[in-house]
């Protein structure tokens, strides 16, 4: 059974070793190789989850104790990252994320979420109910990528 809690930081390793493998190993299929080196390199900033722990409400899904899933939220609504072990995928831990973020944003007053999904997580959130809002190129660590600027109504 997956289970949804909050970040801490003593998860930051598993969160980071999870984000590591899902890229390089989901979302390779939709996007090159030096487009996932860019967007998770082996050596990736591990201030950058800490700051995301800290300051935005941070899930992790669990199944047997191990971490499978995570997901935040940012103080302005923004789903900031949702991310499915790549052995989890479609098991529902990426879902029980969002549906715990949406609950969380309601009662924060957001009347919508915003996010940017990958080519591979697109149909994923519109299938939550997400709408596209527009297709983007965005550049990460000097690479172009193209993702889709989203959007659910709460």
């Amino acid at each position: 059974m997956i289970k949804v809690r909050r970040a801490n930081m003593s998860d930051i390793k598993e969160i980071m070793e999870l984000f590591y493998d899902t890229v390089h190993n989901i979302n390779i299929k939709d996007y090159s190789k030096e487009q996932v080196n860019a967007w998770a390199p082996k050596n990736f900033e591990v201030a950058k989850f800490q700051k995301f722990v800290k300051e935005n409400i941070f899930f992790v899904a669990e199944h047997k104790g191990r971490i499978v899933g995570f997901g935040d939220l940012d103080k302005d609504g923004y789903l900031n990252c949702l991310y499915t072990h790549k052995d989890f995928q479609n098991r529902g831990a990426g879902s029980k994320i969002v549906n715990i973020i949406e609950e969380k944003a309601k009662k924060l007053g957001f009347t919508e979420i915003i996010t940017e999904a990958s080519i591979t997580a697109k149909s994923f959130f519109q299938r939550k109910g997400f709408k596209c809002l527009k297709k983007q190129n965005k550049e990460h660590n000097g690479v172009s990528f193209i993702n889709y600027k989203m959007k659910k109504q709460l």
